[in-house]
């Protein structure tokens, strides 16, 4: 999803026009990268056992164990998100101003305020809103600020769009300046800023990523490329090792080391997901990785109703069998994404997640 979009609204990494022959130079096209998508697969799957978790946890249901399973997953999963994200930004960070706006910024744009107002409506609606004593009115004020205060979490493609344009407009700075200020802000807001979005938060603590995965893309493929069990195991084994230090030592709120833990995350989730990406059984983890988008805009809502009837109706899971409940509901909310993904085009709803074509000048 955070690639390039075909109209269709599916990624496509950069430089791979397509099956065949590169249509520039009449060359064959690179094979595309099966680890990306598998890291996007991971990534998405993460996201959702994680806002499955809080949610159920926020409801009643023991599941403390998921808890803390995702606090220690934390470190890996946005960090690695966005890696993947930079990775494939090249060409538009190197596009004219009016290429970038149709070709991106006006897809984040659309998707963003189509699925923002869906994703507050239900929150109101099932009485999740995180806002206390929420009503239509909250709704409203909170709609007519969200392109800049974002207030669910579709927070990430506001952030994604903030991306494109930061990398764009420090496209002649030097990269290691880039990297260096990038660094200096998210190391401050990794040790617990809170400001009023989540959107301005993930802005500050993510683009050191985005941008060390559109400037470092060789270094990672060259990293991918010499994965073995071995390194993979070494990479996965030291990011542990400094989220447990940083965690059971108190230090996270101290400017530099919550990030050291993030930076860690990106070596570890590259190797599993070239690992995952060799298995035969993870292609419905590539699968799933070329069509984040639809899950990621419907994955609250499908949770949030499905709680609801839980709740409303006094249906009690005591633990230890709560535990299992976020993951049926993941697998609930992925399926419907997925399938709402797939069926969209082709009842004419193409326009569900992506802009009609003669907006984006196709």
């Amino acid at each position: 999803m955070t690639g390039d979009v075909h109209p269709s609204g599916s990624p496509r990494h950069a430089g791979a026009p397509g099956p065949g022959r590169d249509a520039a130079v009449g060359q064959p096209a690179p094979a595309r990268l099966a680890w990306p998508d598998a890291a996007r697969g991971l990534a998405i799957g993460l996201v959702v056992l994680y806002h499955a978790t809080n949610w159920t946890w926020q409801t009643g249901y023991e599941v403390g164990v998921l808890r803390e399973i995702n606090e220690t997953l934390r470190s890996l999963r946005m960090p690695l998100f966005f890696t993947v994200a930079g990775m494939f930004a090249g060409k538009w960070v190197a596009a004219p101003w009016s290429r970038l706006a149709r070709g991106k910024l006006l897809f984040f744009a659309w998707v963003f305020v189509l699925w923002e107002p869906i994703s507050l409506v239900v929150r109101l609606l099932t009485g999740y809103y995180q806002v206390a004593d929420a009503d239509w009115g909250t709704l409203g004020h909170d709609l007519a600020w969200s392109l800049l205060v974002p207030r669910s979490e579709l927070w990430f493609l506001w952030t994604l769009a903030v991306f494109f344009v930061i990398a764009r407009v420090l496209r002649r700075v030097p990269v290691v300046a880039q990297l260096l200020l990038a660094a200096a802000v998210g190391a401050w807001a990794l040790a617990g800023w809170e400001p009023e979005s989540i959107a301005w938060r993930g802005t500050a603590q993510f683009a050191l990523f985005f941008l060390a995965g559109l400037h470092l893309r060789p270094l990672l493929e060259r990293f991918a490329a010499r994965i073995t069990w071995y390194w993979a195991a070494a990479a996965v084994a030291v990011w542990l090792a400094i989220q447990v230090v940083v965690r059971q030592t108190g230090v996270a709120d101290v400017p530099g080391f919550y990030l050291l833990a993030n930076v860690a995350g990106v070596p570890a989730g590259v190797a599993v997901s070239v690992l995952l990406s060799r298995v035969p059984g993870a292609l419905g983890l590539r699968w799933l990785g070329a069509r984040t988008l639809p899950v990621f805009v419907t994955h609250t809502s499908v949770v949030l109703a499905l709680l609801s009837v839980l709740w409303r109706n006094a249906i009690w899971i005591p633990a230890p069998q709560s535990q299992w409940l976020p993951v049926a509901l993941w697998a609930a909310a992925v399926g419907v994404g997925l399938l709402l993904g797939e069926l969209a085009p082709r009842l004419g709803a193409r326009w569900l997640f992506a802009p009609p074509r003669r907006l984006a000048g196709r």
